[in-house]
């Protein structure tokens, strides 16, 4: 069964408002694993972007069930009608040892690339923290787990789940019971290997490493990785900011969409006393958006996906 990097986005909304959202999306793509018989190795989900390395033999069929049983949910819970997201799947195949570890690791590294936080490990919503778990320091979950009985009353109707997988009393599948952890591992070799990789600078060391492995696929790249995903791909200033957030100390976002986005819905919304962000006005938005500039010096593009302008 082939291998691939899958990755859809969504430059005019937000996909995935505050936590619920992520894990509702988390949940969504692990039933699509189990209807499609695939197998994830790693994911990394945004705000408005999700990127995966996945073995599969159907990648258009497994995002669309993830991203229409996600999208019901979505429109419900904000009164919203329609698509969500731009249309198609980035889908890219894997071929070779050197091409898998570069997809695996600008997958996992995507958080920093967009300047959220300054170490993938930071990063919640992301397969980063499930491999060489023990050589690393970190503690399984030690939570309560769901029974099958309260799993199958947290999951959307019809979604279906590999029985050996755990949820958590939050409601969420644990990543390390659904993510194939052992072939990664045994990708990179050692826990020392994987940290390496996980600070890599970019370079074209990376190219000619995956050309070593004979395969006729052309390598990838952070540039070809971000372009491929965006239909219009960032632009030089963009990409070369990528490139300066993989050596950031600290986080280049004052704010993240996910906190902007929780701020603008719990005290925001309340005050036109709209159901979402997608009945207010358009004059009840730029009231709000000059607020939000005022006190919290957002991007204008953050901006505009966070408040649908």
């Amino acid at each position: 069964m082939p291998n691939y990097h899958l990755g859809f986005t969504s430059h005019m909304e937000v996909m995935f408002r505050n936590p619920e959202d992520m894990n509702h999306w988390f949940n969504c793509f692990c039933s699509a694993l189990y209807k499609t018989d695939s197998v994830c190795y790693a994911e990394s989900t945004m705000s408005d972007h999700n990127h995966n390395c996945t073995r599969t033999k159907q990648p258009g069929e497994l995002i669309r069930i993830a991203r229409d049983s996600y999208t019901k949910y979505f429109n419900n819970k904000y009164s919203r009608k329609g698509p969500l997201g731009e249309k198609g799947v980035y889908v890219v195949e894997i071929e070779g040892l050197n091409h898998f570890l570069a997809e695996l690791t600008y997958t996992l590294r995507n958080s920093v690339h967009h300047g959220i936080i300054s170490s993938p490990f930071e990063y919640q919503y992301s397969s980063v923290n499930c491999y060489f778990m023990k050589q690393l320091g970190k503690a399984p979950y030690s939570g309560i787990l769901l029974t099958p009985d309260e799993i199958q009353r947290v999951l959307p109707r019809r979604a279906e789940y590999d029985s050996k997988w755990k949820m958590g009393e939050d409601g969420v599948f644990l990543r390390e019971s659904v993510i194939d952890i052992t072939a990664v591992e045994t990708s990179f070799g050692t826990a020392r290997a994987f940290n390496y990789y996980m600070g890599r600078k970019s370079s074209e060391e990376w190219k000619k490493e995956q050309m070593e492995d004979g395969s006729p696929l052309p390598p990838v790249t952070l540039e070809s990785f971000e372009r491929g995903l965006r239909k219009k791909g960032p632009s030089e200033e963009s990409f070369a900011k990528m490139l300066r957030n993989e050596s950031a100390r600290t986080p280049v976002f004052r704010i993240t969409d996910l906190d902007l986005c929780h701020i603008i819905d719990t005290e925001y919304i309340p005050q036109f006393s709209c159901e979402s962000v997608y009945h207010l006005s358009e004059w009840q938005k730029q009231q709000i958006a000059n607020e939000l500039l005022r006190k919290y010096h957002p991007g204008h593009s953050q901006l505009r996906r966070c408040l649908i302008i």
